[in-house]
């Protein structure tokens, strides 16, 4: 039976036996994020949601939300800290995760318990009252839709397949293999050169199913009497080749590796790729949206106030300090800082 990549990853990953049902996230996991990394990436969020009202560019009431929220602790930190930092607002704001995998639902239904912050679905559940303004974030979010694979081989265009023996994805899981298939015989690739063409792509991973769900944010957020979405995720570094990748035990496993040992690895690792922000950002224009700002995430975070975040626990706390302060080195450094970007959007 022949499967495009998506379908593949799709159940790689969300699954019933998918990645997400088990996923080790955090320092002792298959790999951390900038949330696991320092409770300060949340502040500095919160932080720059603060100068946000300040300047009138997002009003009271407020309604935050965070899209794809895994265990929550993003939207804990943001609300600790803006708790900590403001007075008047947090009894003004709304808070609201959106997981939809029902493995990660409980695990942060446990750590939102003791804060005001609820939990729902989809953007479906999230109920905008009237006047409200609206704080949209992700972090990790485009990275971990489906997508598909081409690559330009010899002067042709290629696609990448899976194989079972079995009609079933999942139950045929042991025979899987990825095999390169010529473009125009390939599963989908009608529907992926429709979408390359609209975009004038040529290669590269495809995620077919942006543009759906962009559509559908901006949907929720123009209900708003304003709005900014705020999302961080791997970028695109130098040469803009294929960058698909596999992480299991802070270990990095390229497309070759993966290829070489699919059935095996299927749903053990996580699966990801570098995000194309110019492609985002074309998909949000297409919905009548500006892009407010776009940088690495090192820029943003000292723009967003996280040196004085530092030096507040310095006076509050010096031994604490020197703990987050090679936490915050972490976050700014190459391993994260100049490996992934922020951008927002708006309206």
């Amino acid at each position: 039976m022949e499967w495009s990549f998506g379908d593949v990853m799709e159940q790689w990953l969300y699954g019933e036996l998918g990645y997400y049902a088990h996923a080790h996230i955090g320092k002792e996991g298959d790999f951390y994020t900038a949330v696991s990394a320092s409770r300060l990436f949340g502040g500095s969020i919160a932080r720059h949601i603060i100068t946000l009202l300040e300047s009138s560019q997002l009003t009271l009431p407020l309604h935050i939300v965070e899209i794809g929220a895994h265990h929550g602790e993003l939207m804990c930190d943001i609300y600790d800290f803006l708790d900590a930092l403001s007075e008047g607002v947090l009894p003004h704001t709304k808070c609201t995760i959106i997981e939809p995998l029902a493995a990660l639902q409980a695990k942060a239904r446990l750590n939102i318990a003791s804060r005001a912050i609820a939990q729902v679905g989809s953007f479906d559940d999230v109920a905008l009252e009237a006047g409200e303004s609206v704080f949209i974030v992700s972090n990790e979010l485009f990275d971990a839709f489906a997508c598909e694979i081409v690559r330009e081989q010899s002067g042709h265009r290629e696609m990448l397949c899976g194989f079972t023996n079995g009609e079933n994805l999942v139950d045929s899981r042991e025979s899987l293999r990825l095999e390169w298939r010529d473009f125009a015989g390939a599963k989908n690739a009608r529907k992926v050169d429709s979408f390359m063409r609209h975009y004038g792509l040529n290669s590269g991973e495809i995620p077919l199913g942006w543009a759906e769900f962009i559509n559908e944010l901006c949907v929720f957020a123009k209900g708003a009497k304003c709005w900014r979405f705020l999302s961080f995720d791997y970028a695109h570094l130098g040469s803009r080749g294929l960058s698909l990748r596999g992480y299991g035990e802070h270990r990095v496993l390229d497309l070759a590796d993966i290829m070489r040992d699919t059935s095996r690895l299927f749903g053990r690792i996580d699966l990801t790729y570098n995000v194309d922000f110019a492609l985002l950002g074309q998909i949000f224009i297409e919905n009548g949206v500006r892009e407010i700002f776009c940088d690495r995430l090192n820029v943003l975070l000292v723009e967003f106030g996280i040196a004085e975040l530092l030096q507040n626990l310095l006076e509050v706390s010096p031994k604490q300090y020197e703990i987050e302060a090679l936490r915050v080195r972490q976050l700014l450094g190459g391993g994260l800082g100049e490996k992934f970007m922020g951008v927002c959007f708006g309206g």
